[in-house]
């Protein structure tokens, strides 16, 4: 469960950090801003699934 929790606590930080970044408009201009944006979505997507495959390998 302490493991779990860790993990929880590093990725919402990151995505806290990543929300707070993007909306703050002195920080990155909007193009900036479309390209992160789709970068977070494919690491996103990725993470994701390779979170299951490694959920399904334990099982």
């Amino acid at each position: 469960m302490l493991r779990n929790f860790t993990k929880g606590l590093v990725v919402g930080g990151l995505i806290g950090a990543s929300i707070s970044v993007l909306t703050n408009p002195e920080v990155v201009d909007p193009r900036m801003r479309r390209k992160m944006m789709k970068s977070g979505r494919k690491i996103l997507h990725r993470s994701n699934n390779m979170f299951g495959e490694m959920i399904h390998m334990f099982r």
